[in-house]
């Protein structure tokens, strides 16, 4: 999980351009506030960190999310952020003493040769929400907009600076919601352009997949390229 695949793209984006771009958005702490007033959710579930007691439950939660069935692989989750584990986060929502939803995210892990920013920083700057999954009895309560703003806000308090996920492409009604949450949803297959220093690189370039992104702070923006119709990421790095 986390792992991102990329290619460079040429960059040909005039330093005037950039400077005619507005920011997106505001402070980060503001949008999670924002959030918090925007959600009300019609539950009494409490969201807690992921604990390994909490495994199986979710596992069973992920039956129709993930192919991997070895509770072991949310281990990355497990443990307090750090570099050691790419800043990996794990929540879940806990009702009456069930686990009845699950998100998890890190920093993505992007192995590349010759780019100028190193594995670590990269971790650090731009994060995958990897997994969002709720009980199919607790569904519209609210409790899946809860997991997720709970952790973009773990993450803005982690200082990552962009959020990446990826929905299947059968997936066409994630589109809306993901949208009503203020993502940046892409077409099928075609990836997300990201400024990786001085490198312009498509991460998530996959048939199956749409890429969305989302800003943590004001500066990260989708800027114009020299090329009609390419838009790159910029800002996670600034």
């Amino acid at each position: 999980m986390a792992q991102m695949k990329a290619h460079k793209v040429p960059q040909r984006l005039p330093p005037q351009v950039r400077d005619t771009i507005a920011a997106m958005g505001k402070a980060s702490r503001r949008r999670a506030e924002h959030r918090a007033r925007s959600t009300t959710p019609k539950t009494a579930a409490i969201i807690r960190p992921l604990v390994h007691a909490d495994l199986t439950q979710v596992m069973y939660l992920l039956q129709e999310v993930v192919q991997q069935r070895d509770p072991e692989a949310l281990s990355l989750y497990l443990s307090d952020p750090s570099p050691a584990n790419r800043f990996g986060t794990g929540l879940v929502a806990e009702d009456g003493g069930r686990i009845v939803g699950v998100v998890a995210g890190a920093g993505i892990r992007l192995d590349m040769p010759g780019l100028q920013v190193s594995e670590d920083e990269i971790a650090r700057r731009i994060a995958l929400l990897d997994v969002l999954a709720v009980e199919p009895g607790h569904r519209r309560q609210g409790i899946g907009a809860l997991l997720h703003d709970s952790l973009l806000t773990y993450f803005q308090d982690l200082r990552h600076r962009l959020v990446l996920t990826k929905l299947a492409a059968g997936r066409s009604d994630l589109v809306p919601r993901y949208s009503r949450w203020r993502w940046n949803v892409g077409n099928v297959g075609a990836g997300v352009a990201v400024a990786i220093g001085p490198d312009h690189l498509v991460l998530a370039e996959d048939p199956a997949v749409r890429t969305a992104w989302f800003p943590l702070t004001p500066q990260v923006r989708s800027t114009l390229s020299g090329f009609p119709g390419i838009s790159v990421v910029t800002g996670a790095f600034d």
